[in-house]
């Protein structure tokens, strides 16, 4: 139990994470429902078109390398055509949880935590296909693994100077959550878990955010253990800010999936860690 001192250095750093922005309630909306059907592509156009930043960002999204588009993409509903549902909800959903850090973006390291964060979602998503019965795409994965990392960001925003001293002068093999903990109070999970409750996000992003650092669990493989993989596949492929203790083999992170998924899941590292700086850029 955390003694009187403690719970109010906690309280205190909870208190300075109110100064980041809401989420913005469109992507709450979006979150809220993607796990159902009822929302058209049309109520997320009316939506962008009453947000000038994220209708610009759309276009410039459509018209990047990324899509390869025959010809220049001038209207919102030219980006919905090419783009479709899926990729839409994806784009609101990572716009908008850029803008809630946008105003540090300029720090090279809070961009590399931000890059490791879109990273994940990535890998997240390519699992989620390995691991459905249909293989299809699962928006929960992509989500999870896009906002495991809010309270990372979080403590950067609120303390820039002290959270990049912990991180530049970490050691391998630190416990970064217990360095943490000392210098602010909370750690990075705590502060996920608060800002996703305080944002109305849902309760697998929470969990997510809260848990992302602990082993697969040992029983049925879920959503938060597909997340927990990602992310120790993400600082395998080279895009975490800290340095790991040990480095995981590609091997041994696949023999943490489900047994099916692993025959379906066996990229080439170099050859996966290109394609998914592709899309950074593009999303850059």
């Amino acid at each position: 139990m955390l003694g009187t001192s403690q719970m109010s250095a906690s309280n205190s750093n909870f208190q300075d994470l109110q100064q980041l922005p809401q989420f913005p309630a469109i992507a709450t909306k979006v979150l809220r429902v993607l796990s159902h059907d009822d929302i058209t592509a049309r109520e997320i156009a009316d939506f962008i078109r009453a947000d000038a930043a994220l209708a610009s960002g759309l276009l410039s999204l459509a018209n990047s390398s990324l899509y390869h588009a025959r010809e220049h993409i001038n209207s919102l509903q030219q980006a919905l055509t090419m783009l479709g549902m899926d990729e839409l909800k994806r784009f609101v959903v990572t716009f908008s949880a850029k803008s809630c850090f946008q105003t540090a973006m300029r720090l090279d390291l809070l961009r590399a935590i931000w890059r490791h964060s879109l990273a994940c979602a990535l890998v997240s998503e390519e699992l989620s296909v390995a691991c459905s019965p249909s293989q299809s795409r699962g928006d929960q994965a992509y989500t999870a693994g896009l906002l495991h990392n809010i309270g990372r960001l979080g403590l950067f925003v609120v303390h820039p100077r002290e959270y990049a001293d912990l991180l530049t002068g970490a050691v391998p093999g630190t416990d970064l959550l217990a360095l943490e903990q000392e210098a602010f109070g909370v750690n990075h999970c705590e502060a996920g878990r608060w800002l996703a409750e305080r944002w109305g996000l849902p309760e697998e992003v929470r969990v997510a955010a809260a848990e992302h650092h602990n082993p697969p669990g040992a029983g049925e493989f879920d959503l938060q253990d597909l997340v927990r993989v990602a992310v120790l596949l993400t600082n395998t492929l080279g895009f975490d800010v800290t340095v790991a203790r040990q480095a995981l083999t590609m091997q041994r992170i696949r023999a943490s999936l489900p047994r099916v998924a692993q025959y379906r899941f066996d990229p080439e590292p170099d050859l996966m860690k290109q394609r998914i700086n592709e899309k950074l850029d593009a999303f850059d």
